[in-house]
């Protein structure tokens, strides 16, 4: 939990509460105050699973004469909440009391395993409604300058379970003037910083398609169908010329590991206090910054911010690259018009702009000016989407492209043909390896399926019926995720679950479940691999609640996660009842035993023998396992001078024992050495049956 202070006339402490829309691919987290929002973006997807979005801010901005409380007059006022833009000055936005709350559409699933609970206490704790638009909903509430312009912002945002529409979020902005006076030259900002780098080196590029969109909306098929903003890992060329680093590529393996699209798109924007329909030539101004030169309330006056807001750009950020345009798409000389975008025929792979200037794009929109008398209101809406290439394709193609590292491995021609699903183009053919331009036709597959998400985007908001956290989008819902309760168990893992979805009346007709298990790779393959889950079963019983996974071995750990599944074919959500989703993934693991082996006294044995503590990582929980014991047991362990130094109780009827701390009696860890265990049965009680073996195993430290 983070905190700030706020300063001047309303410094206070306050709790920025934070919480997660969870129940798609697209992990969005937010908090009370604004100024922590990220993406994370494809979820549980090896070497993808990065932070897409690392800043999101709103700015509102208003003509008003005022004086701070140095006394220093202004005629413009700006309130800005921001990641990376903290100051006295600019801490002007207050929590509203009440005003953070997180909604399910359906009851949150346990999570119990071998009778722990494992339910996100956070998840588990919010309030459910059936009635909210979504499958979950985040509303978020601030007042801006409470002594000032006393505007209330106000924010819904919206995801979906859907694997069909979970790669949006939709956010619905609500600005209300709650002061005595009518404000004029009112704007209304807001930025990101999306497509967020998580490895070195990284070159973030971005452009803007909607500059045009008003006529389109009045019919122009030409003009631009879309108000996005897009952005990608481009290549940094002119910091690194022998080695292509677009998506990132694994230096030994070749796989692309950051191949993915963000955009960040206007759905709708009030034409007036009076007027709620979508005006097409909002925001009046859209682009981008080099995020270090955009402005902030830490370094600008009002009057500056302001200006940010209601003038064009800075001809002089960014450079030569990019153009500005005016509503119809003429291009501007100066540069400072309305709209930024890439200059057409513009190669931002040929090395000719510098990474350290021009990288670490911030979005903004700004939208104004409007006019807001007393309690009158503007409502907002953009979403943010995303699109990227299969990560099974971000390996082959990976692997059939040199990209310069000294250290890839020799190439390995593509398995397979590689189609465009949205234009449906052959892309690349089977058996070949790629060139740069092929390698840069698969990635780009990203920006089409990204378009096709904001396509997407725009047709859900068209079609709904939705405001301020009510109505309904008028899209499938999925089905309630079942709770989920497992046991370890001898030569098995149990698992049930519970009928949550049965009784969801609005996500369809349950006819089964899906069981889903972390593919387990062997220790030899350490190449890339495509997934970490794979359906393991399909239970098309709706009324079945139990299933006994025996395809286990002994001492491994299981990790899995269950969907119900409507007529329609549409699965609840994979990662609310996930298990292993801890910081300490051990603890959520299904570790199957091994029955008492009624041989006990030959078959007894210590793994690892020797137990090397510097590669004890290989073994869950760093312990060492006592093997093929009887039902119950007392383990004494010796030096070898006879020294009682632990004892170990086994009264779990099973033929596996761990020791997990490995410690002395004193709470001291054990020492390298021989050690003798002696093994003596008991029963139940723990009274001894008489029955005992012994056997020897090292320690390495």
């Amino acid at each position: 939990m983070l905190c700030f202070v706020l300063a001047g006339l309303h410094s206070q402490a306050v709790a920025q509460d934070t919480r997660t829309l969870n129940v798609g691919s697209m992990l969005y987290t937010t908090n009370s105050a604004f100024t922590a929002d990220d993406i994370n973006w494809p979820r549980a997807q090896p070497d993808s699973d990065l932070r897409m979005m690392d800043t999101y801010g709103i700015l509102v901005g208003v003509q008003r004469d005022w004086s701070d409380a140095a006394g220093v007059a202004f005629n413009r006022q700006v309130a800005q909440v921001a990641q990376h833009k903290y100051s006295e000055l600019e801490n002007v936005t207050v929590p509203v009391s009440d005003g953070f709350s997180r909604t399910y559409r359906t009851p949150y699933p346990d999570k119990i395993l071998d009778g722990v609970d494992r339910t996100d206490i956070l998840g588990g704790g919010d309030p459910v409604s059936s009635s909210i638009p979504a499958d979950v909903m985040i509303k978020t509430a601030v007042t801006a300058w409470p002594d000032g312009m006393n505007i209330l912002i106000e924010r819904w945002a919206y995801a979906f379970a859907n694997d069909a529409y979970d790669d949006m979020v939709i956010l619905e902005h609500v600005f209300t003037n709650q002061s005595n006076e009518t404000w004029e030259g009112v704007y209304f900002g807001t930025t990101a910083d999306p497509n967020a780098h998580a490895f070195y080196p990284a070159d973030l590029w971005g452009n803007y398609y909607g500059a045009t969109y008003r006529n389109f909306a009045a019919g122009d098929m030409s003009a631009d169908s879309l108000r996005l903003w897009y952005s990608w890992d481009a290549d940094q060329t002119s910091a690194f010329p022998s080695i292509d680093t677009r998506a990132e590529p694994d230096g030994i393996w070749g796989n692309f590991r950051e191949p993915q699209h963000m955009g960040y798109m206007v759905l709708h924007a009030d034409a007036s206090p009076s007027d709620e329909t979508d005006d097409p030539a909002q925001p009046w101004k859209a682009g981008w910054s080099q995020r270090e030169l955009s402005p902030n309330l830490n370094e600008e006056t009002h009057e500056g911010m302001y200006k940010f807001l209601a003038e064009g750009w800075d001809p002089s950020n960014p450079g030569a690259y990019a153009e500005t345009v005016d509503g119809d798409g003429n291009v501007l000389p100066g540069k400072d018009g309305p709209y930024r975008r890439v200059s057409p025929g513009i190669d931002l792979n040929d090395g000719t702009f510098d990474p350290v200037t021009e990288q670490e794009k911030t979005v903004l929109f700004s939208f104004g000016p409007y006019t807001l008398a007393p309690g009158e209101d503007v409502r907002i809406v953009t979403a943010f989407v995303s699109g990227q290439i299969p990560h099974r394709t971000a390996i082959d193609a990976g692997a059939a492209y040199s990209n310069g590292n000294s250290t890839q491995r020799p190439l390995v021609p593509l398995p397979d043909d590689i189609v465009n699903p949205v234009t449906g183009e052959t892309v690349a053919s089977a058996g070949s390896t790629l060139d740069k331009a092929a390698k840069n036709a698969v990635l780009d597959i990203g920006r089409d399926l990204v378009f096709e998400t904001a396509g997407l985007a725009n047709r859900v908001w068209q079609n709904a019926a939705v405001k301020e956290g009510d109505g309904s989008f008028n899209i499938p819902l999925a089905p309630a995720t079942p709770s989920l309760t497992g046991f370890s168990e001898n030569d098995q893992i149990r698992l049930q679950w519970g009928q949550e979805a049965t009784m969801d009346q609005d996500g369809g007709t349950v006819t089964g479940y899906r069981i889903y298990r972390e593919f387990n790779r062997p220790s030899s393959v350490t190449s890339p691999t495509d997934t970490t889950f794979l359906l393991l079963t399909e239970i098309n019983d709706p009324n079945t609640f139990e299933y006994v996974d025996l395809s286990v071995n002994r001492g491994e750990d299981y990790y899995y996660y269950i969907t119900s599944v409507n007529a329609d074919g549409v699965e609840s959500s994979p990662y609310l009842n996930r298990t292993g989703t801890t910081s300490e993934k051990e603890i959520e693991a299904l570790t199957p035993t091994r029955s008492p082996d009624p041989n006990w006294k030959d078959n007894i044995v210590v793994v690892p023998n020797p137990y090397h503590a510097a590669g004890a990582d290989k073994y869950p929980g760093r312990r060492l396992v006592f093997l093929n014991l009887p039902a119950f047991a007392n383990i004494r362990i010796y030096t070898m001078t006879g020294d009682l130094i632990q004892q170990v109780e086994h009264r779990e009827s099973t033929g596996d024992n761990d020791w997990q701390f490995q410690d002395t009696f004193s709470s001291t860890e054990i020492v390298s050495g021989v050690y003798i265990a002696v093994i003596e049965e008991t029963d139940a009680s723990g009274s001894s049956t008489g029955e005992q073996a012994i056997v020897k195993f090292v320690v390495i430290k």
